[in-house]
C-alpha cells in the first residue's frame, strides 16, 4: 500500500510533464488548414497557406503565407522560409483552386496532397471564381477563418444533398476511372461572403464548363440517389392542362419539396449507336407552392406531378445535352458503356470522343407522397 502511493506522486509528475511536452511540440508546429492555388507567371504556381493560430493571446484565429515556385512542394520549401514555425499538413481540410489554374490543369496539385500520407483522403477540393489566394486572404466582418468557413459551407450541403461530395479520394478515382469524370464546387467572393455559385464540370484533369447550383440538383439525380433531400423547381402555368385556367399561360408557379428520395438507372441499350436509357424515380413531399392552388384536390396533384414529370426529363436531357458539349461526363454513362459492351480497354480519349454522340432517353416518374396541406 506505501508503494502505491509512493508511485502516485511520480505519475502525476509524469503527466504535468508529457502535457507539457505536447504543448511545447504544439507551439512548434505551424498546422495548414486551408491551401489555395493560383496560377502565376510562366510556369509558376501562387500558393496562398492558411495556419491554425494556436497562441491564446493572437487575435487572429489564423496566419496568412504566400509563396510562389513551380511546384507546391517548393510553394511549401518557400512558405516553411516565412514561417517562425515548421509548416504541417495533418490538418488540412480544404484545397481551393483559381479558376485559371482550374482550366491549364488542376490534377497533378490533386495528386500530389494524395501523396502526402498526413493529408486525409476526406480533405474537400473546391475551385475558386478569380483568385483562390484573394478569398483567403480577404478581411471579412462576419468570420476570420476563411477556410474553416468553406469548409463548414461545403461540409452542409453535402450532408444537405445540395452539392456532390467532392473529397480528394473522390475526386481522384472519378480522374483514373475510365468514363466519368470530377465535378467541384465553384466558389465566388461576393458580398463579404463565400458564396457556392455552381459546380465545375472537369475533363481530363482540366475545368471546361460551369453550370448553375440548381443543375447540380440533376446531377446527383442522376449519378447518385436523395435520402431527405430538398429543392424548388419552376415550370409555367401552360395553355392545356393550365393549373391556373384564368391566368397566362407564361405564369411561373414554383414548389417547394423535401424529403426527397430518389433512385437511377442508367442502362446501356444499344452499344453500336451508343444508345441509353435513363430511368429516374422520386418520391417528394410538395411543402409549399407560390399560387393558390387547391392541393387537396388529386386532380391538380396529378396534373402537378405530370408537369413536373415533364420539366425534370427536359431539365435533364439539357443538362445531358450541355455536359456532352463540354466532353465531360459526370453521370458515368462511359462506365456503363464500358461494362456493358465488354470494352476492357476503353481509353479516356476514347471515350470523350465518343461521349459527344451519344443518345439518352430520359423517363422520369415523380410521386408526390404528400404534401404540407392538412388534410
Amino acid at each position: 500500500m506505501k508503494r502505491f502511493f509512493l508511485v502516485i506522486p511520480f505519475l502525476v509528475l509524469l503527466l504535468i510533464l508529457s502535457s507539457c511536452a505536447e504543448s511545447s511540440t504544439l507551439e512548434k508546429i505551424g498546422m495548414i488548414t486551408t491551401v489555395g492555388y493560383d496560377k502565376g507567371d510562366e510556369d509558376a504556381i501562387k500558393t496562398t497557406t492558411l495556419i491554425l493560430e494556436t497562441d491564446p493571446q493572437s487575435t487572429d484565429s489564423t496566419n496568412v503565407i504566400s509563396s510562389r515556385a513551380l511546384t507546391s512542394k517548393g510553394a511549401r520549401i518557400e512558405s516553411n522560409l516565412k514561417s517562425p514555425k515548421k509548416l504541417e499538413s495533418g490538418q488540412l481540410r480544404v484545397a481551393l483552386y483559381g479558376e485559371e489554374l482550374a482550366k491549364s490543369g488542376l490534377i497533378n496539385l490533386a495528386d500530389t496532397l494524395s501523396r502526402d500520407p498526413s493529408i486525409s483522403d476526406l480533405t474537400f477540393l473546391a475551385v475558386v471564381e478569380g483568385s483562390a489566394g484573394d478569398l483567403l486572404k480577404h478581411k471579412y466582418p462576419q468570420f476570420s477563418d476563411a477556410g474553416q468557413y468553406v469548409y463548414k459551407e461545403i461540409e452542409q450541403n453535402i450532408k444537405g444533398e445540395v452539392i456532390p461530395s467532392p473529397t480528394l479520394h473522390e475526386t481522384l478515382h472519378d480522374y483514373y476511372s475510365i468514363g466519368v469524370d470530377p465535378i467541384l464546387p465553384l466558389l465566388k467572393l461576393e458580398d463579404e461572403m463565400i458564396n457556392i455559385t455552381g459546380m465545375a464540370l472537369l475533363k481530363g484533369g482540366k475545368m471546361v464548363g460551369r453550370i448553375s447550383p440548381s443543375d447540380s440538383f440533376y446531377v446527383k439525380l442522376v449519378s447518385d440517389r436523395f435520402k431527405t433531400g430538398n429543392f424548388e423547381i419552376t415550370f409555367k402555368n401552360g395553355e392545356e392542362e393550365a393549373l391556373m385556367p384564368s391566368m397566362s399561360p407564361s405564369t411561373d408557379i414554383a414548389i417547394a419539396l423535401d424529403t426527397i428520395q430518389s433512385k437511377s438507372k442508367i442502362e446501356l441499350k444499344d452499344p453500336n449507336s451508343l444508345t441509353f436509357d435513363l430511368n429516374i424515380h422520386i418520391n417528394a413531399r410538395l411543402q409549399e407552392i407560390n399560387r393558390d392552388i387547391d392541393l387537396k384536390s388529386n386532380e391538380n396533384l396529378e396534373l402537378i406531378e405530370k408537369k413536373l414529370n415533364k420539366k425534370i426529363t427536359k431539365e435533364v436531357e439539357d443538362l445531358i445535352a450541355y455536359c456532352q458539349s463540354k466532353s465531360s461526363d459526370v453521370f458515368g454513362f462511359g462506365e456503363e458503356y464500358r461494362t456493358k459492351a465488354a470494352h476492357s480497354n476503353l481509353t479516356d480519349d476514347e471515350w470523350h470522343d465518343m461521349y459527344k454522340d451519344i443518345k439518352v432517353k430520359v423517363k422520369t416518374d415523380f410521386v408526390i407522397i404528400r404534401t404540407g396541406v392538412v388534410e
